[in-house]
C-alpha cells in the first residue's frame, strides 16, 4: 500500500514537473521595428496571446504588461529612470508598442514585461528555489 501511494505522490510531480517546463520554448523576443518606431515583442506563448486578443481594447490593466524606461545617461548620476508613455496593440501574433513621442536617437530604453512570466522553472521547482513573484522579462535597447 505504502509503495503505490509514493508511486502516486511520483507520478503526480512528474506531471506537475512536466506541466510546467512544457510553456513556450522560444524566449519572449523584444526588438526595435526596423525604422525604431516601435517596439515589437514576440514569442509570446498561445494563452497569453489569446487573452492579450481578447482583452486588450477593453481591459486598460492589459495596457501596463509592459512597461518602457527610458534609462539616464551612463555619466549621469542624478537622473533616474522616465517612463515612456505608449499605447500596445496585437498585429498578429506580435504585441507592438507605439510611443507617444519618438524614441531619442543614442537613448537606452529599458523594456520590462510579465508577459511569459513564471514563478519559476521545472528545474528549480525540483531543487526547491521557488520565488514568491512572478519574475519579469526585461531588456535594454539602445535607439
Amino acid at each position: 500500500m505504502f509503495n503505490k501511494v509514493k508511486f502516486l505522490i511520483a507520478l503526480s510531480s512528474l506531471g506537475l514537473l512536466i506541466a510546467c517546463s512544457s510553456t513556450n520554448s522560444k524566449p519572449l523576443s523584444i526588438e526595435f521595428s526596423t525604422d525604431s518606431s516601435k517596439i515589437i515583442i514576440k514569442n509570446i506563448n498561445e494563452a497569453g496571446l489569446f487573452k492579450l486578443k481578447s482583452n486588450i481594447k477593453t481591459d486598460s490593466t492589459y495596457q501596463k504588461i509592459v512597461s518602457v524606461l527610458q534609462t539616464p545617461a551612463d555619466d549621469d548620476s542624478t537622473s533616474m529612470e522616465i517612463e515612456y508613455p505608449g499605447n500596445l496593440d496585437v498585429i498578429g501574433d506580435s504585441l507592438i508598442f507605439t510611443p507617444k513621442m519618438p524614441f531619442v536617437k543614442g537613448k537606452t530604453y529599458l523594456i520590462e514585461s510579465i508577459i511569459n512570466a513564471q514563478f519559476a522553472k521545472g528545474e528549480e521547482i525540483v531543487k526547491s528555489n521557488v520565488g514568491h513573484r512572478v519574475k519579469a522579462q526585461q531588456k535594454f535597447l539602445k535607439r
